[in-house]
């Protein structure tokens, strides 16, 4: 039987100031609500039997030191997240994808040295904010040592976030040098967002697929899980992952908050989307995929986007 992965994540971002919430910000109001969220979630990943990859901006991971070291040693996997305009006193006020390719050498280096100094060792993994990144981005990470990370949404284009993803490849890939859309020759691994390639979504010029965050206000997400795994059975790629994200500022331990209730259906309709396409659903992190990305071949001449077969649920 065939196996699909099943990676489920979260962006551990910073308490936001002083418990106003800028426009725009993702973030839990304390460090308290975070603790709280974090093991929430963490116990109903864990009920479906699925490890977290949790990406930590740097000033959280001092906060929450103890608790990433005991998530570590049972099983979840450490990760770097950075938004650049919410770190270093708003010397770079800009999201990931706007900067330089020296300016992301420096902002990660910095972010990468606090990270480490909490946890004890250097991050392997990395994610930027809103999946804003640029045709620098992925050689910087290599030269920086990172194993791989998550940097792209499929379809997004978020032009304001300098996030843009348009025609982007959608599976798990080592990265190229000069091209962040396509699959390269680059050690670093990208795993992409899933999401499902149906309809694209138009809404005051932002242009984006579904996916599976739980924090959705209305989603349909056993069409969306149906469609994804679907479409992923059809492309076939060497490492096939079904890969959710959401962040730390819902209220995963209490079973009535709307977002909690979500990520228990998201898993849900995972799991069966994958045993209805005669699969088996397989929990993994971001150690996990990266090696099995890089022992494979890069795939090369899959489907592009705009021929891909899509399904309709």
């Amino acid at each position: 039987m065939k196996s699909i992965y099943v990676l489920v994540t979260m962006d551990v971002e910073p308490a936001l100031a002083e418990g106003c919430r800028p426009e725009g910000a993702s973030g839990p109001m304390s460090y308290a609500d975070s603790e709280r969220f974090i093991a929430g979630y963490d116990a109903i990943a864990s009920e479906f039997g699925f490890p977290v990859t949790y990406m930590v901006h740097p000033e959280a991971t001092r906060q929450h030191a103890a608790l990433l070291r005991r998530l570590a040693a049972n099983g979840a996997c450490l990760g770097l997240h950075l938004h650049p305009w919410k770190f270093a006193s708003g010397r770079y006020p800009d999201h990931f994808g706007a900067l330089t390719g020296p300016q992301q050498y420096a902002i990660v280096s910095e972010a990468a040295a606090i990270w480490m100094d909490a946890i004890g060792h250097r991050p392997p993994f990395f994610r930027p904010g809103t999946f804003s990144a640029n045709d620098m981005s992925f050689e910087v990470l290599e030269t920086l040592g990172f194993e791989g990370g998550s940097l792209s949404a499929p379809g997004r284009v978020y032009p304001h976030l300098n996030a843009v993803w348009a025609g982007a490849e959608p599976d798990p890939h080592r990265g190229h040098a000069a091209f962040r859309q396509v699959p390269g020759e680059l050690d670093f691994v990208n795993i992409p967002l899933s999401v499902d390639l149906s309809v694209l979504e138009d809404r005051d010029g932002r242009r984006f697929f579904w996916d599976l965050r739980p924090d959705w206000l209305a989603a349909d997400y056993r069409t969306i899980a149906t469609n994804i795994v679907g479409q992923l059975m059809i492309r076939d790629p060497a490492v096939p992952v079904v890969h959710v994200v959401t962040h730390n500022d819902n209220d995963y331990s209490d079973p009535d908050d709307r977002v909690c209730r979500n990520f228990r259906s998201v898993l849900d309709a995972v799991n069966r989307a994958i045993g209805e396409a005669g699969a088996r659903p397989v929990g993994a992190t971001f150690a996990d995929i990266c090696p099995r990305v890089r022992e494979t071949a890069a795939r090369t001449g899959q489907t592009p986007l705009a021929d891909a077969t899509l399904l309709t649920g």
